[in-house]
């Protein structure tokens, strides 16, 4: 049985292609006309490029890859809508940063203080009492029409739309099949050290992408928001997962997760409402085993 999946464009002829501003602007062009679709005159006009036999010469570079044609037209692949998504975005060629803006809720490990940080496409979330923070990196073009002050709360959105489509198996870096997995410890920022001695027993997870490497590690109780019993749970008490900070999920101390087996691995994860409480229990491939309420 033939392979369903094969390359049908080397990526060098394919960067290569974008290479120039014609065809971006072809792109752009395509991405402003009626449905992402336009005639070949159409999108000449459009470009602005009076010689025919040129711009022709251009659109056809582009065309199979990034752009399709149709019996009278042409429209975006899905590989132009998304690489029109990420010139939007920012990912090529927008930069930005932020002064320092405090946050209202607290450190979920000591209480503390928290700030906000955004600089080189990188969110820093620190405390000002303990060691505990957060990194990710965000496109700026994810914070554009925003004032500074709702930065943080855009992050938020992002970073919770992110874990859900790593923990649905879709890398959010090339698509690639994303691996859920527990893990024994916190991620540290640096891969060679270990974290402090009262976060050793806690377990994360660990997303891994097949075919890129990437990694997305963090906190448990941020993992499971889509989980339904989890949902049920916080409904049940009045609140709506997606309307509070990921913070207030965080399960960080070995009092809200704990590893209950290592061969093979296996974790519990509590979360707390009013009186009662939400146990649930991992396997080694994050999927739930267990799921119990108790006041």
């Amino acid at each position: 049985m033939s392979e369903p999946i094969v390359d049908a464009t080397d990526p060098d002829e394919a960067f290569a292609a974008l290479a120039d501003e014609t065809r971006l602007a072809i792109l752009r062009a395509l991405a402003d006309a009626d449905g992402d679709e336009a005639t070949f005159s159409a999108l000449r006009d459009a470009v602005g490029m009076r010689d025919s036999g040129q711009f022709n010469y251009h659109l056809q570079k582009l065309t199979g890859t990034f752009v399709a044609k149709t019996d009278d037209s042409y429209r975006l692949t899905v590989a132009g809508r998304q690489i029109r998504g990420a010139l939007l975005a920012g990912r090529y060629t927008k930069t930005g940063s932020v002064d320092p803006v405090p946050l209202d809720d607290p450190c979920p490990a000591c209480g503390g203080d928290r700030t906000f940080h955004y600089d080189d496409q990188q969110v820093e979330i620190t405390c000002d009492d303990c060691d505990l923070g957060s990194f990710f990196g965000i496109p700026p073009g994810v914070f554009a029409g925003y004032d500074a002050d709702e930065w943080p709360a855009v992050a938020n959105r992002y970073l919770r739309t992110v874990v859900q489509q790593a923990a649905s198996g879709f890398c959010p870096f090339c698509d690639g099949r994303m691996r859920s997995r527990l893990a024994d410890q916190l991620a540290t920022t640096d891969d060679d050290a270990s974290p402090p001695e009262e976060y050793r027993d806690v377990p994360t997870f660990r997303f891994t992408c097949d075919r890129c490497g990437e990694t997305l590690a963090g906190d448990l109780g941020v993992a499971l928001l889509d989980v339904p019993a989890v949902v049920a749970f916080y409904h049940d008490h009045g609140v709506d997962v997606r309307d509070e900070p990921l913070s207030a999920f965080r399960t960080i101390s070995t009092d809200r997760a704990r590893i209950v087996d290592r061969d093979p691995l296996r974790a519990a994860v509590t979360f707390t409402a009013d009186d009662e409480s939400l146990t649930v229990e991992l396997d080694e491939s994050l999927a739930v085993v267990e799921a119990e309420r108790t006041d």
